[in-house]
Parts: structure tokens; sequence; C-alpha cells
């Protein structure tokens, strides 16, 4: 199935809109290509699910798309911030020359190739982000990015419907293997679906956007177009439970209400609220201002399994921080440089699920920066524009909570995929300025509607 998704993408870029196969073919590709099968060519990124995916859609952008796409390279902040994303993994490797040795672990040091290898996945990882900034640029486009979801939602949903009553097996069924741990898929005496994402966790965040956007679809809708939106947000609400996962409920419970009640400008100033949240995020859980303490007794409330795994998560994560603040500006660099090892036997002594505190550790400031700057932009130049009503419609500002809640995930998860900058890059090109149009001069050459 990996080999032949050139040609899936190159199907839909040609028998769709580009901006429609442009969502479909992210979709597509995270929803059923399988999770760690890669082919491996020498002096190339192993070409994954994800690589595989956005170089094909960039393929496709060269080759079949006519309207101008690169709008995000015109963009002096997005290229600055690209730039650094990009070239940052060789400051790293020439901070990081040295091998690391606990006993008998030999973890060897970073070198000018790794830096490489690095960079090109990095722009690699940017193509869905430039690609939705240039094509996803009107709110009906936007409005595309809710439909398509709440969509391949529904159609997913009838394989974590299957999985959630006969064990998550459909991976091993398809393509052979199971892409993770099986245990962590049973909770309360059953099992939450995983399907093609490779983890259960992943497919709760999706189904948790996938409410929120069939409750955006719910409030501009009339008829029986609402009563149908309104069907389908409570079936979705109804299967995020039935996916066990305690962190993606509580974004869900949080956030889908704003988009049912609030004006769109104040979900967007919640929006890039949170946002700015999430880019001092480091800095804010160091200087012990997260309420660690009241998370863990809500985490409790749900389930006292859950509240003692989160103990040993947010351990983990303060002895990491102390790891990161060793190298705070360019980080560790890869091979699990940035993970605790004992002394001792070499034994691996670290849980890194957040994608924050892996970016951190592994490419320091400037990397996490540059990575969440770009993921949040969108989202904080609101704030420079926030009280322009133009820029903020209803449809962007339901978006900018899709990225939220995505973002906001990343803290305990790894939940950093193409759909995250897909929804980043509509959300950036949603926050810009309106063009003026041109005006029909009145007086002599005035002419009715009709006749223009």
């Amino acid at each position: 199935m990996l080999a032949f998704w050139p040609v899936v993408t190159m199907i839909l870029f040609i028998l769709l809109p580009a901006h429609r196969a442009l969502i479909w073919s992210i979709l597509g590709a995270y929803l059923v290509l399988p999770v760690g099968t890669s082919f491996e060519i020498p002096m190339v990124p192993s070409l994954d699910k994800t690589v595989v995916s956005n170089l094909s859609i960039l393929l496709c952008c060269f080759l079949f798309v006519r309207e101008k796409w690169l709008g995000a390279l015109q963009d002096s902040a997005v290229v600055a911030l690209a730039a650094i994303f990009i070239l940052s993994p060789f400051f790293t490797a020439y901070f990081n020359p040295e091998p690391l040795i606990y006993a008998d672990r030999f973890i060897p040091g970073m070198t000018m190739y790794d830096a490489l290898a690095q960079a090109a996945v990095n722009a690699i990882t940017l193509i869905p982000f430039v690609a939705a900034y240039g094509l996803i640029n009107n709110d009906e486009r936007r409005w595309q990015v809710i439909i398509i979801l709440i969509t391949a939602a529904l159609a997913y949903s009838v394989l974590m419907l299957i999985e959630v009553r006969l064990s998550p097996q459909l991976h091993r069924m398809v393509y052979g293997f199971f892409p993770h741990s099986f245990g962590q898929q049973m909770r309360a005496g059953g099992f939450r679906p995983v399907v093609f994402l490779g983890h259960g966790l992943l497919v709760a965040i999706f189904c948790a956007m996938a409410a929120a956007a069939a409750v955006a679809r719910w409030r501009e809708a009339r008829g029986r177009q609402r009563t149908r939106a309104s069907l389908i947000a409570l079936y979705f609400g109804v299967l995020l439970v039935l996916c066990k996962s305690v962190g993606a409920t509580i974004l869900a419970a949080v956030f889908v209400p704003l988009v049912a009640f609030l004006r769109a400008r104040q979900v967007a100033m919640i929006a890039a609220a949170a946002c700015i949240m999430m880019l001092l995020y480091p800095a804010i859980r160091s200087a012990g201002l997260v309420p660690t303490v009241t998370i863990s007794e809500l985490t409790g409330s749900f389930s006292a399994d859950r509240q003692g795994s989160l103990g040993v998560r947010l351990i983990n994560e303060d002895q990491l921080l102390q790891r990161a603040a060793a190298k705070p500006i360019f980080g560790w660099g890869s091979w699990g440089r940035n993970r605790i090892y004992s002394p001792e036997d070499g034994k691996d002594l670290s849980t890194t699920d957040g994608a924050w505190i892996i970016a951190l550790g592994t490419w320091g400031w400037v990397g996490y920066l540059s990575m969440f700057g770009l993921l949040c932009l969108g989202c904080v130049r609101l704030l420079r524009h926030r009280k322009n009503p133009e820029i903020i419609s209803f449809v962007s500002a339901a978006l900018w909570i899709l990225l939220t809640m995505n973002l906001l995930d990343s803290i305990p998860n790894s939940s950093v995929r193409p759909i995250t900058w897909l929804f980043a890059g509509a959300c950036l090109a949603g926050g810009r300025p309106p063009y003026k149009r041109a005006v029909v001069p009145i007086g002599k050459f005035a002419q009715r509607p009709s006749q223009i």
C-alpha cells in the first residue's frame, strides 16, 4: 500500500480540485497507511507513511496545480521560522560531536550526515503546511476541511467500532503486525480502537476533533442539515467515550462547548491564548506554574490507574527537563541522546511521550520554538488583527480550535502529525488581512448589476 500511495495521490489531484485533493490525500495517508513501515534507501530519509505522503503531495502540486500555491514563501515570518527549523540540526550536530557511554551502552555523537538527514525530514514535514497555506486560502475551502474531516471520521468510525468490539486487530490483519504495545490498548475491561494510527490515543484525539468539527457544522447549518449535524456530533461524542482516553475527553469537554456557543472572535482569542501558552509551556512547566497536582487529582476522578500513569509521566518530564537544561539552546541531538540512562547498567530510564519534551530535549529551544512557532503562528497573529472582524470568520475560528486541541494533546502525547500541519497552514492563511477589492466607479460609468 505504501508503494502505491503516490499513484493514489495523483488520481486524487487529477479528479478533484487541488484543495480537496490535498485534504483527502493527507487524511487518507494518515488514516489508512501502515505505522512502523518504511523503505530504506542509502543517503535518503526513511520513506515512511509521512514522508511518502508528503513527497507525493509535493510532486502533485508541481504537476497538477495551476494556481499559485507557494504563497508561504512570500511570508517573511514563515520563511524565517522554516529556515531555522530546517537548519538548526546542523548547529545541534556541531555542539554534540561527543559519544555518550553508560556502562555497556554506547550512543554515538552527531555528525553532519545526521544533521543533513534531519534537515531533509524537517523540510519534508513542512510540505502540508506550505500547501495548505497556499490552497486553503478562503472560507469556502476551510469549510471543506471541516466537511471532509467529518466524512472521513464517519467512515473510520465503522473500523473503530469493530475494534472496540473485537479488540485492535485490523493493523495486524491488513499489514501483518501490531505496531505498539497491545496491553496499552486494554482499558476498563474492554479495548480502545487503534485501527491504522498506531495507538488508541491518536484515534481518540482524532475523534475529539471530529466532534468539534461536527458541532461547528451544526452551528452554521440550517433545516435538515442542522438536525443531521447534531446527530453526527452526538454520535462522535459516544464514540469518544468508547475510545477510553481521559485526555481527549477533557479536551472535547472544554473546547466543543466553546465552538457551540461563543462568538467567532471569542473562540479565536481563546485559541490564540492557548497557542501562546503552548509556545511558552516548557518555561511554564520548569517554573512550576503548571498545576500538576490538580491535573493528577482530576485524572484520578476518572481512573485511579490513569492517575498513577500520569504521575509516572510527570516525574519523567521533570527529569527530562533537567536533562534538557544542560543543553538548552540546541539540545542533545538524535540517537536517544536526550534520554536518561542508568550509569550502572546503561538501562534506559526515560519515558518520552509528549511532543514538546521530545522536541525540547532533542533540538533545544531553537528547534522547539521554530517548530511550534510555525504551528502556532496563525493563532498568534490573531492578536495583531483582533479588532478586524473581517479576518475572524466562524469557520476560521473553528479550525483554530481544532489546531489548538491537537497541540494541547501534544503535551502528554506525541500527536503532531501531517494533519496538524494541514490545520496550521489553513489557520495561518485564515489570519491574513483581506485584500482590497476593486471598486466599480459610480456616475456615468455606473451600470445595473445585470449589465456588469
